[in-house]
This record gives structure tokens, C-alpha cells and sequence, in this order.
């Protein structure tokens, strides 16, 4: 039985391409209040905003750094999550590693073994290595991209 549902930002609930580049310190550097609000809700989002109005355990795990621009933005559209995970400004892990690394704490604080909770969440993410790193630990994992697409043609 799935508990947690864990959605990632860029690329799968939010559409921030017009910030994107090929670094983390491109992004970084895009990373405006101005372009930040810049940003459209994929058609995803709707799905973590309804979960999140039905009171399920939602979590955002995004490799961003968080601001309060950010939050504020989230919170416009209701995308609030009750738990949010995000990048500390120093940290340069790749996606995959930083998201796992975030997870198993998270596990932890609540009190579960990796195994379980790996077994009780689903995590929608777009980036190949987020999704290779966190099957190969055990989480379903499901890639937005096609979701997406589907539904903003129809």
C-alpha cells in the first residue's frame, strides 16, 4: 500500500525551462525572483495539488535551492506540500545521490527502515538519474514526462 507520494519541481509539476541551463551554476544564476515567477504548473501539479487538498502524505523533493520566492509560488497554486525537501546553497551532489541521501533521512525521522518506506512511496521525477539511483534503491519510480505530455495535448 503506497503512504508517500513524492513529486519533484523542474521538469515534472513546474515548467521552468526558460530558467534552465547546462550547469548547476547556470541554473543557480537564473534562479531570479523575476524568472521565478516566470514559471507555469505542468499538468502534474494538478495531481500533487489534489493529493495535497485530500491530506496525503505529499512530499516535494527538488534538487532547487529553495527561496521564499519559491514558496510563495507554490503557495499561489496550492502546491504547498506538508514535507518539503530541497538543496542547501553549499551542496553539489548529483541529483540522484543528493535525492537519496534526503529520503533515507527523511526515513529515518520518521522512524522507518529504508526498505519500508522505499516499499510505501512513489516518486514522480524527470531527471535519468534521479530515476536510476532511486530504483536501484527500491522506490517506485515514475517518470512524468509521458503523463505530461498526454495530458497537455488533450
Amino acid at each position: 500500500m503506497l503512504h508517500t507520494f513524492i513529486f519533484d519541481l523542474d521538469g515534472t509539476t513546474v515548467n521552468s525551462a526558460h530558467r534552465q541551463g547546462e550547469t548547476l551554476d547556470e541554473w543557480r544564476a537564473m534562479n531570479t525572483p523575476a524568472n521565478i515567477m516566470r514559471d507555469s504548473m505542468l499538468p502534474l501539479a494538478e495531481q500533487m495539488r489534489q493529493a495535497i487538498l485530500d491530506g496525503l502524505d505529499v512530499v516535494i523533493c527538488t534538487s532547487r535551492v529553495m527561496s521564499h520566492v519559491d514558496r510563495v509560488w507554490l503557495n499561489i497554486r496550492g502546491l504547498i506540500a506538508p514535507t518539503i525537501i530541497s538543496r542547501d546553497a553549499g551542496d553539489d551532489r548529483h541529483a540522484g545521490e543528493y535525492k537519496l541521501a534526503r529520503l533515507q533521512e527523511l526515513a529515518t525521522a520518521r522512524g522507518m527502515a529504508w526498505g519500508a518506506f522505499a516499499s510505501t512511496c512513489v516518486l514522480w521525477d524527470d531527471d535519468l538519474d534521479v530515476q536510476e539511483t532511486l530504483k536501484k534503491a527500491g522506490v517506485r519510480v515514475v517518470d512524468p514526462l509521458q503523463y505530461n505530455s498526454f495530458k497537455a495535448k488533450g
